[in-house]
């Protein structure tokens, strides 16, 4: 390993050969032994090349963003906050679905896990009389394409196979759509992260089946994202700093399993990463958030429709899916040990809401201008985009079954 250079060793690790087969869990240790000594090696490299000299950070508390307070949600609010993630009134009225639309994850439709998922699918719907149309995609941005040019005509719903990447491509079609045209819409949770799904207690392909039979349809809220190469929309969440490139780095590491996230997030820990942006929020929907005055270092940013994002981590504990806003949680930049512990917090139920590095509130709009203009923001983990960009609620963007 003392042979190869950091950015080659993390290539090794994301395009190794046994990508796409059982990995045992000795090779597992093993490459996230390699990759934490690389980026401890990084970090060391790094700290030398300053001649020693240290980077002065800021240890105040982080009480507020743009005059928005931070909001400490204790644990019993937090954990309330989970049992329902809607605030309004749900319908009485039944609503039956006749009719279909599903679109199908191409290329998990060929795994063996999705082949199973599929088949179960159409026996359910077939047990409930249910007409069903596939439509398979073929490449990324592909549903986008297939729901936006689908004639709706007949069609009661639209369903997709597949995770929150696919679902905010379905979604993101009924934006450019009349209202007339737009179809209630829901996820089967055979994705990756299924967050959407997670947060209304849908999932299993059965939950989603029982929320058919109760026939509850129910207006949701999307996000909205303008930025340098046009308009993007999210269902789960906007990431930016640490969060983002953990995020990438862990898509890259899919063969690792579900411990590619913590490896990935060590990984963006020890590297030490500086992220310099201006950012502002608004929870007045009259007076647009703007980023001006200095740029600051943080350590990540995220806003979020949902509680929970990427592997089921509580970073928004208090998020509802209704309330015409989203919730966004800054952190500033600590020491290594601070970090690792406030990760750890994250994955005790969102506990680092409370710790006073991060700032936690609920809003309207908000917007970011990092200093590096190459700095990335990620969209639901699947599309990056730069900066600035500006984030809105869009308060009852579709509908779907809760």
């Amino acid at each position: 390993a003392s042979f190869v250079s950091p950015p080659i060793a993390l290539r090794l690790v994301c395009e190794a050969p046994c990508m796409h087969v059982s990995v045992p869990k000795g090779v597992k240790l093993v490459a996230a032994a390699f990759v934490a000594a690389t980026a401890l090696r990084n970090r060391i490299r790094a700290f030398r090349a300053r001649g020693s000299q240290r980077i002065k950070t800021s240890m105040a508390a982080f009480e507020e963003i743009s005059s928005l307070a931070a909001l400490r949600p204790g644990k019993a609010e937090r954990e309330s906050s989970e049992k329902n993630c809607l605030t309004k009134p749900k319908s009485t009225e039944k609503f039956v679905v006749k009719t279909l639309a599903l679109v199908v994850h191409g290329v998990k439709s060929r795994e063996s896990k999705g082949v199973g998922e599929l088949k179960k699918i159409r026996a359910e719907c077939e047990k409930r009389g249910i007409t069903v149309t596939e439509h398979l995609t073929l490449h990324e941005g592909h549903c986008e394409t297939l729901v936006r040019e689908l004639d709706v005509t007949g069609v009661d719903a639209i369903a997709v196979m597949g995770g929150d990447g696919t679902l905010r491509e379905a979604v993101s079609a009924f934006q450019g759509r009349p209202k007339d045209e737009h179809r209630v819409c829901f996820a089967f949770p055979c994705g990756t992260g299924n967050n959407f799904a997670r947060d209304l207690g849908l999932k299993t392909i059965s939950d989603v089946f029982g929320a058919v039979d109760r026939g509850t349809a129910h207006p949701v809220d999307c996000v909205k994202v303008t930025h340098p190469g046009g308009v993007t929309y999210s269902v789960n969440c906007v990431t930016w700093g640490m969060a983002r490139d953990a995020a990438a780095t862990a898509e890259g590491m899919r063969w690792l399993g579900p411990v590619r996230y913590d490896l990935a997030g060590f990984y963006h820990i020890m590297k030490g990463k500086t992220n310099h942006a201006k950012l502002a929020a608004s929870d007045d929907i009259n007076k647009p958030a703007y980023a001006k005055g200095e740029h600051k270092d943080y350590m990540m940013m995220f806003a979020q429709n949902t509680r929970c994002s990427g592997r089921g981590f509580t970073f928004t504990p208090s998020a509802k899916l209704d309330d015409g806003k989203f919730d966004l949680v800054a952190v500033h930049k600590r020491g290594t040990f601070k970090t690792v512990g406030l990760f750890d917090q994250v994955k005790a139920g969102g506990a680092h809401v409370e710790d006073d590095a991060c700032c936690y509130v609920q809003c309207h709009s908000a917007a970011l201008a990092a200093e590096d203009t190459d700095d990335l923001v990620g969209i639901d983990g699947e599309v990056h985009v730069k900066t600035p960009i500006t984030i809105e609620c869009v308060a009852g963007a579709f509908t779907t079954l809760v």
